[in-house]
């Protein structure tokens, strides 16, 4: 192999590397397509939505804490009247009872007049 043969072949494999290198460069690029600055860009960006969804999910998780408080106080207050109805109720029964007999009495011992 004399000197020109061998320059032509470094030159050949000198431009072969730089074109491997080049196609190389563009098949890692696109496989990692979120390297570099826009991958920053796109990472602040996901870190600020990530922080607005935990003060949404914070400020809902409160929400949720006064409702469940409000609903709990409403639940109370309905279990106290209704006790209270029924407790009314049972009065009128045994009013209504008492007068019930009272009015079968008055008709057994003749006092009313029968339809």
């Amino acid at each position: 192999m004399d000197r020109e043969q061998l320059t032509l072949a470094i030159a050949a494999a000198l431009v072969g590397a730089v074109l491997a290198g080049w196609l190389l460069h563009a098949v890692f690029g696109r496989l990692n397509a979120g390297a570099g600055p826009r991958s920053v860009r796109q990472t602040a960006e996901m870190a600020s939505r990530l922080h607005a969804a935990e003060e949404a999910q914070l400020a809902a998780e409160m929400r949720l804490r006064d409702v469940e408080t409000d609903l709990k106080r409403r639940l109370a207050e309905t279990e106290t009247e209704l006790s209270s109805t029924l407790a009314d109720l049972e009065r009128s029964r045994a009013q209504c009872d008492e007068i019930r007999e009272a009015y079968r009495d008055a008709i057994a011992e003749g006092d009313l007049p029968r339809r």
